[in-house]
């Protein structure tokens, strides 16, 4: 005969399955995203930045050479909650002795957006975004 006591511990095991998958919906939306310029060419060096305008919160990546990027937040986690964000594109070349037209690193990123001020780049992710992120910038070139 099973007591009352038993019964209850049977239901233990189904209650933390439960709580263990009602945790693991969180979704983290996109894990990648590219960055390109208007003409359709590729950032190929740089880093990026999203800053939640609701709450502030900073994700950053680095750019490869294809632009690609995986926005993490400030533990390493990969991917970009949904809210709108603010975005800026750095990008540093050391080219000091090098004529504009020798530089090998493709179009150069103007310093307007690398300041949140003047970036004016803003992306929206919704919920249970699975498209990644595309990011468009003009080149100095491209006035």
């Amino acid at each position: 005969m099973r007591s009352v006591f038993s019964k209850s511990l049977s239901f233990v095991p189904v209650a933390i399955l439960a709580a263990t998958l009602m945790g693991c919906q969180h979704s983290v939306g996109p894990k990648v995203g590219v960055v390109r310029f208007q003409d359709g060419s590729c950032l190929t060096s740089g880093s990026i930045e999203f800053r939640n305008i609701a709450n502030g919160m900073c994700f950053a990546s680095r750019v490869n050479n294809r632009g690609v990027f995986h926005p993490a937040d400030i533990d390493g986690i990969i991917g970009l909650p949904a809210g709108m964000y603010e975005v800026v594109v750095v990008q540093i070349v050391l080219t000091e002795d090098l004529a504009k037209n020798d530089h090998s690193h493709g179009h150069t990123v103007p310093r307007r957006y690398a300041d949140y001020h003047t970036s004016g780049l803003q992306v929206t992710v919704v919920d249970n975004q699975e498209k990644p992120i595309e990011i468009a910038i003009r080149a100095d070139s491209e006035k």
